[in-house]
């Protein structure tokens, strides 16, 4: 999976007023379109006396809106569109409308929604994610503390092992590879063996 930016776990929640309607936006990472139904309903069940809960998200090649009963155009797509240009991917935001008895107009309601859901993605906290690689060590005792210096600033290490020899269990970008091989053979003149685990996508800001 190629790398890419959304937000973390927790909601986040903010406010906007205009003319007397009220514009609940709230924001959250999802992992799969499972999830995003599951919380657009969530908030209808906890918005069920507002006018209208507006929505869309996007994760991976997958992506839905719904402008949920306003004027075709005006809701949905905007928070679309605010979570596209924000470079953000598996991301849902749920918009809540309380009618204030004064119409705004398409253009009213596009900025709304739009400013709602930036206020929104605003708190949020971005999250790199990358594909990583869980990479196993073995090691010399004596060539244990040389490795872990010039591995500190381009790999975690994830765990240690001391047996006959060390094992050590590393994380680092899928990029790097080639990199982190290299470190390991230089540092422990050619003794150390480097064997990949697994691939998985990672947070790695």
């Amino acid at each position: 999976m190629k790398d890419y930016i959304t937000i973390q776990t927790e909601e986040r929640t903010a406010e906007y007023v205009t003319e007397r309607s009220r514009f609940i936006a709230a924001a959250i990472h999802v992992d799969t379109v499972e999830e995003a139904a599951r919380f657009v309903e969530a908030k209808r069940k906890k918005y069920f006396d507002a006018t209208h809960n507006c929505y869309a998200y996007i994760a991976g090649n997958k992506a839905k809106f719904s402008d949920d009963g306003e004027p075709q155009g005006t809701a949905g797509m905007p928070i679309y569109e605010c979570i596209r240009q924000n470079d953000l991917d598996f991301t849902c935001v749920v918009v809540t409308r309380y009618f204030g008895g004064i119409k705004l107009g398409t253009g009213g309601l596009t900025r709304a929604y739009s400013t709602a859901c930036s206020d929104a993605l605003k708190l949020c906290d971005r999250l790199r994610v990358t594909d990583c690689i869980l990479a196993q060590i073995e090691v010399d005792y004596s060539m244990l503390k040389t490795l872990r210096n010039a591995l500190r600033d381009r790999a975690r290490e994830q765990a240690a092992f001391f047996e006959d020899k060390v094992r050590l269990l590393y994380l680092f970008p899928t990029d790097l590879s080639t990199t982190i091989a290299d470190i390991v053979s230089q540092n422990t003149l050619g003794k150390g063996v480097f064997e990949i685990l697994e691939h998985k996508s990672t947070v790695w800001n």
